[in-house]
């Protein structure tokens, strides 16, 4: 999952102790109870949250984590677009027995290819009386909600990396993600997964890395599916009598370097990115892990409102010839 940066972490406790400063303050000149209340969110409760948020993601988040897990990088949370380079070959080669270089010394071609950073947000609102009902019952905040709107928020990073969002688009950048990038190497093994053979498994893989070799990605494959599929594999022999189950035998494929499942890849697909941990697919952009926040209140009958929110996206890069080491098949 995302890393917190020194600057992230102090804003998230900054935010909640100054929550906690002017809720002292305004309690101090409220009469208590029945014109309403204001009152500190106890250390207690921000680490409940902290820990269920932590939690969430690695139920939720399969596809996004085990991206970030290879490659994120920091980005300020003022950038709304972040750019990365397709540079081109240039130069030319010379071998000779006296050393003198009399080739051409051209200036590489770059291009610029940019990634939207959204701020994926939602905001679990309490009133004050609910907030004096629940401290009735020593409890500071109303958790079960907020760690609803952390699992909104987890979905909609995980639904972001594998499917990119249609509405997020900046000039001419626009946020994709592995099932609908355009440049992403496709195919049709034509199998249901969840019922076909261990052949029928071993010529679907084979079709992957094939399609990532010829796009000049050579590295071991990740393969990512979906978790009904992956749990069928995983109990299912390869073939009658033979003493390994499907998911066994893929294994073993030298080119195979891991098998992931994933809840929300849909039945029958299969992604597959080369050379994972290298980074050369790209990078998940941080502006802003997962994290929970309190909004200010000025009144003592305002409501409580926890704001959950993330700022971070999936970049997929891709060389100048439109080269890239991912590769989807399907039915």
């Amino acid at each position: 999952m995302l890393r917190y940066t020194e600057d992230q972490q102090a804003a998230i406790h900054a935010a909640r102790s100054r929550f906690d400063q002017t809720q002292i303050a305004l309690a101090t000149n409220s009469i208590a109870g029945l014109e309403g209340n204001a009152a500190p969110v106890d250390a207690e409760a921000w680490r409940r949250l902290d820990s269920r948020a932590t939690t969430i993601q690695r139920d939720v988040l399969a596809v996004f984590n085990r991206l970030a897990a290879a490659s994120q990088t920091p980005v300020d949370i003022g950038d709304l677009v972040s750019f990365f380079p397709q540079v081109s070959d240039s130069g030319e080669v010379t071998v000779t027995m006296d050393g003198r270089q009399t080739g051409r010394s051209d200036q590489a071609l770059v291009k610029y290819v940019g990634t939207p950073i959204p701020i994926i947000a939602s905001e679990a609102r309490f009133g004050w009386r609910q907030a004096a009902v629940n401290r009735k019952g020593r409890l500071a905040l109303d958790t079960i909600t907020v760690e609803n709107h952390m699992r909104r928020c987890a979905e909609k990073l995980e639904d972001m990396a594998l499917n990119g969002d249609a509405s997020i688009v900046m000039g001419a950048s626009a946020l994709y993600g592995l099932r609908n990038h355009p440049s992403r190497n496709t195919g049709n093994h034509t199998f249901t997964l969840n019922g076909a053979t261990g052949a029928n498994w071993l010529t679907a893989f084979a079709q992957l890395i094939n399609l990532c070799i010829a796009d000049n990605a050579f590295g071991k494959v990740t393969v990512m599916l979906n978790y009904g599929d992956w749990v069928y594999a995983s109990i299912n022999e390869f073939t009658a009598g033979y003493p390994k189950t499907i998911l066994q035998r893929l294994r073993e494929i030298e080119q195979i370097a891991d098998i992931v499942p994933a809840s929300k890849i849909p039945a029958s697909n299969l992604i597959g990115i080369a050379g994972l941990d290298s980074g050369g697919w790209g990078t998940i952009l941080n502006a802003m892990p997962l994290s929970s926040r309190p909004k200010n209140r000025l009144n003592t009958e305002d409501d409580y409102v926890v704001s959950v929110m993330a700022a971070a996206a999936p970049q997929f890069r891709t060389d100048y010839n439109g080269q890239m080491p991912v590769a989807h098949t399907t039915t």
